[in-house]
């Protein structure tokens, strides 16, 4: 194909002594078959779309994403879109990326659903500036309403960012701010990156087999988790908000504990169960928030992530009581 940007050019294929003129779609045709609101895909440096995106609705979803469907469902999922690119120039024909772009219900659930899917550690840029990490061939990250997965063929980490930069630059514009909860965790020991937002008894038993327990309300959207780890152990704690508390929560978690752990016992209200294994897991509450920590070797430390988490709950919830009274007398 001498010009890409001719639009719809024919080509020529002999098939059984005939010749058949065969429409393609050139990057220019492409550009037409943009949704209005990302038009700006078309301008990203260093790469042209190829052939038209594919949307994908909510029913359409389970064809395409396998087997995962049912966590984006649960974090607000509206639709999808997938576009193809390829290199502007005759560059290494290996290359080529797959952008896919979950639109959510809100920032919060894009941030979410983009949460579940980091581990802490990964590479970021310090010139993007949005939720994002990067990877040989592959990448994410959040913007507004909206969650990216980015898969890049052939492309080294350098490439994959340089890409990332621009495409961040030509999104539907919109900030992504962490969800305000997370202001209540404690602010020592804690592993930036690893901050993740909970929502639904998929991505919560995901997160833990103790929060896959019907109890804490999560399939019913009863409940959601924010979760972080802290170092320098292993530990990880999950401040849990109740729009409803359970009723006999502390009953429910004891024999919770119970299932799981070969010992369990209850100290200034705080609950602690010890495995086989020497692993030990945490429980306390305040009101509409819980707290749990995972695998936290020392005891008194656990203590101290719960303590300072349901105080500065405490006094969040006290902090909204006197603004609503405020609200009220205007």
């Amino acid at each position: 194909m001498k010009n890409k940007r001719a639009g719809l050019v024919g080509a020529v294929l002999l098939t059984a002594g005939f010749v058949v003129f065969a429409q393609v779609a050139t990057p220019a045709a492409v550009q037409r078959n943009l949704p209005p609101d990302f038009m700006g895909l078309a301008g990203i440096t260093g790469w042209v779309l190829s052939g038209n995106p594919r949307t994908f609705a909510r029913d359409g979803l389970y064809g395409y994403v396998d087997g995962g469907a049912e966590v984006f469902l649960q974090y607000g999922f509206r639709d999808l879109t997938v576009f193809n690119l390829i290199p502007d120039k005759a560059a290494d024909p290996k290359k080529a990326i797959t952008l896919e772009v979950y639109r959510m219900d809100s920032a919060k659930n894009a941030f979410g659903i983009f949460s579940t899917r980091r581990e802490g550690g990964e590479p970021v840029s310090p010139g993007i500036k949005t939720f994002h990490w990067l990877g040989q061939e592959q990448a994410s990250l959040v913007k507004g309403n909206l969650f990216v997965n980015i898969l890049a063929a052939g492309c080294t980490q350098a490439e994959v960012g340089d890409f990332v930069a621009s495409l961040v630059v030509n999104l539907p514009a919109g900030e992504t701010p962490m969800p305000e909860a997370f202001t209540c965790m404690p602010d020592f020991n804690l592993v930036p990156g690893t901050e993740r937002y909970i929502c639904g008894n998929v991505a919560a038993a995901n997160e833990s087999p103790l929060l896959g327990a019907e109890f804490w309300g999560f399939k019913e959207g009863l409940t959601e988790g924010y979760s972080a780890k802290y170092g320098p152990g292993t530990g990880k704690l999950v401040l849990l908000s109740f729009k409803q508390p359970p009723q006999d929560l502390p009953g429910k978690v004891y024999r919770l504990f119970k299932d799981h752990a070969m010992d369990v016992s209850i100290s200034n209200d705080i609950m602690r169960g010890v495995t086989v294994v020497g692993r030990n897991f945490y429980f306390g509450q305040n009101g509409p928030n819980g707290v749990i920590i995972l695998n936290e070797p020392d005891p008194e430390v656990a203590r101290a992530y719960i303590q300072q988490a349901l105080d500065k709950t405490a006094k969040k919830l006290n902090e909204d009581k006197k603004d609503k009274k405020k609200d009220d007398k205007k």
